[in-house]
């Protein structure tokens, strides 16, 4: 199956690039997005879905299925970084930046569901919140000076 985005290939404009930026930093970024079913990290391909699923499904986590979703989380994270960098530096067309944000958003809201499960702690808990704090200030921010 193609995706809409494939058959666009205008140049991203610089106003385009800042409206599909904001949306990975907005607060309801997953909003319609799924989970990728499938993820390359580190070489290996992961079934990321059905792996956040377990996890988040599981009523007792022992601390090394913890640490694993940590670390996968952390993964992910990273790895959704590196896609904004090419997002915000990269010379990309309407189509590409557009795959890039589902991408990222993909990614970001597996993060999301791995921290805010039973099995997360506390502390990535107050990280993830400090970090919604962090994007709502940026996107005030944003605000501010457009208008």
């Amino acid at each position: 199956m193609t995706d809409i985005w494939d058959e666009d290939h205008r140049p991203l404009s610089e106003e385009d690039r800042q409206k599909i930026l904001s949306r990975v930093h907005s607060l309801l970024f997953w909003l319609g997005k799924l989970i990728p079913e499938e993820e390359l990290l580190e070489g290996e391909s992961i079934p990321l879905r059905e792996v956040v699923f377990r996890f988040i499904m599981k009523e007792n986590p022992s601390p090394e299925d913890v640490q694993g979703a940590t670390d996968l989380a952390n993964a992910l994270e990273a790895k959704a970084k590196n896609l904004e960098k090419q997002l915000h530096d990269g010379q990309l067309t309407k189509g590409e930046a557009h795959m890039l944000l589902d991408e990222i958003c993909g990614l970001l809201r597996a993060v999301d569901d791995i921290r805010k499960s039973k099995g997360a702690s506390a502390s990535l808990m107050a990280k993830t919140v400090m970090n919604r704090v962090q994007d709502e200030r940026r996107w005030l921010d944003f605000v501010k000076n457009v208008t």
